[in-house]
């Protein structure tokens, strides 16, 4: 069984070790770097995920995201952060990284999420769902956490993609928000049910030809959600 590879980037050397001692210790392999650059020397050797700190002596975090989603480079990048401003969430995940960590942060957490995000690769990929999905008035491509409509990309996090991806695979019936929330990553799990009123919300944008009157994704008080097909 392939062993996954996780390169890491992150110029404080305590921070940078100890995540790569536990990362091996637990059962993957890991390459750490000091800059981006020094990341980019290495890039011809099979990464399956990146953990890539925002702030780097030289080049940032950010720039290297940017230059390795243009030149078509797909790899799953949690961003590490000391910060967790909306704004600073928000420019991540326009950049094209799938989660990110805040400093100072648990060395379980990370490792659970780490695992949560590899199983959910590899659910997909089992059920053929890196394909795209075309769901109303746009197009789900849960490989790149993305959605489209009219030409324009909507980014979706984890736990969202998670949400959308457990409608499709159970389409016509109710889904109650206790059954949602189970779906959702356990790093995850404490988001409040307000959070997916929100995620609703976003799916009928996207999706629904009138958002404000929704046909796909629709309420049944007081039981859940359901999407119809």
């Amino acid at each position: 069984m392939k062993h996954r590879h996780i390169a890491i980037v992150e110029d404080d050397d305590n921070i940078r070790e100890l995540i790569a001692e536990n990362l091996k210790k637990a059962g993957y392999r890991a390459s750490a770097f000091f800059t981006a650059e020094q990341f980019e020397r290495k890039m011809d050797q099979d990464f399956d995920m990146l953990l890539l700190d925002i702030m780097l002596p030289g080049k940032s975090g950010l720039t290297l995201l940017k230059e390795l989603r243009a030149a078509g480079r797909h790899m799953p990048v949690i961003l590490v952060t000391a910060s967790e401003q909306n704004t600073h969430m928000d420019t991540a995940f326009a950049a094209g990284a799938i989660d990110y960590i805040v400093k100072p942060f648990n060395l379980q957490h990370l490792l659970l999420k780490i695992q949560n995000l590899f199983t959910q690769f590899e659910s997909q990929q089992s059920a053929g769902d890196d394909r795209e999905l075309v769901i109303g008035a746009g197009k789900f491509d849960p490989a790149l956490n993305m959605a489209i409509r009219d030409r324009q990309e909507y980014k979706l996090t984890p736990s969202e993609v998670t949400t959308l991806l457990y409608f499709v695979k159970n389409p016509n019936r109710i889904i109650s928000r206790e059954e949602l929330q189970s779906q959702i990553s356990t790093d995850l799990r404490g988001e409040s049910s307000r959070n997916l009123d929100n995620y609703i919300l976003k799916f009928r944008k996207i999706f629904e030809i009138e958002p404000k009157e929704p046909e796909l994704f629709i309420t049944i008080p007081r039981k859940g959600y359901a999407l119809k097909r």
